[in-house]
């Protein structure tokens, strides 16, 4: 887990130097042009999150949203999403899960993203300000076309659409003015893997 650790942080430092929010993304989106070695180091991660009720596992799209993605490790890294809850669920649209932007917690520049806003694909929300709110994520069940270039997709859901499908689907109650999930359901943590040419290396424990 130390040398993972390791590795991660000196990959962020690496692409907090090289990319610019804001950035047209790279590698297959918009104009051709020679993509940021910092971006390509970033294609090598994936991050499982592992819930009361399953896991979901996400790929990640640092050449879409570099810095959306560069953030997410980061915070996943140190373990800021564990023990976070799921704080509406919105049947058949959405999951809201993490801490609410109204909490205070840190903010980045908002990141404009090509990604589609189709079943799977799992965004950040947006503060009161503008900017992305990392420690809120949004998953979304179907297409929601609306929210295209308005919110940041960062990642899809690769294994696992089933369980938010199943989170979903669950009870839920009316609190000021949200679908509250009726049961608690929690993200326990989030794994990050890095993966090598030839198959993939977990952290160590």
């Amino acid at each position: 887990m130390r040398r993972l650790a390791i590795a991660v942080a000196s990959l962020l430092a690496l692409t907090a130097c090289g990319v610019q929010a804001g950035a047209m993304p790279f590698g297959g989106f918009g104009p051709s042009r020679k993509t940021n070695p910092a971006v390509v180091a970033l294609r090598d991660y994936s991050a499982t999150i592992r819930t009361n009720l399953g896991e979901m596992t996400l790929e990640l799209v640092p050449d879409a949203a570099p810095n959306a993605v560069r953030t997410f490790l980061k915070l996943a890294g140190r373990g800021a999403y564990d023990g976070l809850h799921f704080t509406a669920l919105f049947k058949g649209k959405m999951l809201v899960a993490g801490a609410p932007p109204s909490a205070g917690k840190e903010t980045i520049e908002y990141e404009t993203s090509p990604m589609p806003a189709e079943a799977g694909a799992v965004a950040m929300d947006r503060a009161a300000d503008g900017s992305n709110s990392p420690t809120t994520l949004l998953a979304l069940l179907a297409e929601q076309e609306h929210l295209e270039r308005d919110y940041t997709v960062f990642a899809r859901i690769g294994k696992g659409l089933d369980v938010a499908k199943r989170i979903g689907a669950l009870p839920t109650r009316g609190q000021d003015g949200s679908p509250v999930p009726a049961e608690d359901v929690i993200i326990e943590t989030i794994v990050v893997t890095k993966h090598k040419a030839q198959g993939a290396e977990e952290p160590e424990e």
